[in-house]
């Protein structure tokens, strides 16, 4: 059955993974993110920006679009933008000069997660980082049997931690939702806030429902290009605030593209909550926010 509906979406054309996607891909230019960041801001959520850069992108185009992303921050209440080390080839003279610039505009800069590879040198590169910088964040994926100990290293350097379930998982992973829940004990009580980034609703329920109860605070963080509906329902029964991460660049709807393709309940996930909501712009006109029954 499964493999019929993969065949059934691949053979979709690229104007129907267009218009089910349209109402939540950002764009591949800045001023696309500037525009998504503008309509969420005015939905009372928080907004990360971030350049999702191709495989062939050299480290200075990759820097250079960071830097353009700090230059178009101040005056629009932006104060996060997400960077991937490996596509600045971990050269820390380019990342000093997005974290100068970080700096003076007070703007936090996140590591993001990519594969089980890169994490030692990110690490290395962070700690550097942090004899000289302190607003820095980094995400964990929670099915790396490593990550709970990296969580550790992150809690003793008094990072904000954001945890996802991870697009590569290790050999050791037999059930994501199990190594999310676990990611999410060992930072319940231990540190102030937790960003907790997944679109599965009954996952972040449980994650936030555990971080209450040890007296840490859990965030909602969501990817705009999937939907939101139901998580956003679960953040508002916990209060908790949603900050969206917008990615921009040429190389992000060819992914978001291809990830509908390989899952193709991605796709249809999408198609219905744009109909019932008309995309992230409708859901807060009409209030779609209402606590869960």
């Amino acid at each position: 059955m499964k493999a019929k509906v993969r065949k059934f979406v691949s053979r979709l054309s690229t104007p129907v993974l267009r218009r089910a996607a349209s109402s939540y891909v950002a764009g591949p230019e800045i001023d696309d993110a500037l525009r998504v960041a503008l309509r969420i801001q005015r939905m009372g959520f928080t907004a990360t920006i971030g350049f999702w850069n191709g495989d062939h992108d050299s480290p200075r185009l990759v820097a250079d679009a960071y830097l353009q992303s700090l230059a178009a921050m101040p005056g629009r209440n932006l104060d996060n933008l997400c960077i991937k080390l490996p596509a600045l080839q971990y050269s820390y003279e380019l990342l000093e000069e997005v974290l100068c610039v970080a700096k003076r505009l007070n703007v936090r800069v996140h590591f993001d997660s990519l594969g089980l590879e890169t994490v030692d040198r990110t690490l290395s590169v962070l700690d550097r980082a942090l004899l000289t910088y302190t607003n820095l964040g980094i995400t964990f994926p929670a099915s790396w049997k490593r990550s709970l100990k990296d969580i550790d290293w992150a809690i003793e350097r008094k990072l904000p931690i954001r945890i996802v379930k991870g697009q590569w998982p290790d050999s050791s992973s037999v059930n994501s939702d199990q190594d999310f829940a676990s990611a999410i004990r060992r930072l319940a009580g231990r540190v102030a806030r937790v960003n907790v980034a997944t679109h599965n609703a009954e996952l972040a329920r449980q994650s936030l429902e555990c971080l209450h109860a040890a007296g840490t605070r859990g965030n909602m963080d969501l990817l705009y290009g999937l939907p939101v509906r139901r998580s956003l329902v679960v953040a508002k029964h916990f209060a908790a605030p949603v900050r969206f991460y917008i990615p921009f660049g040429h190389a992000w709807l060819p992914y978001c593209f291809s990830q509908a393709r390989k899952n193709p309940r991605i796709l249809l996930w999408m198609l219905k909550d744009s109909l019932f909501s008309n995309g992230i712009a409708s859901m807060g006109a009409k209030e779609m926010l209402s606590s869960p029954k």
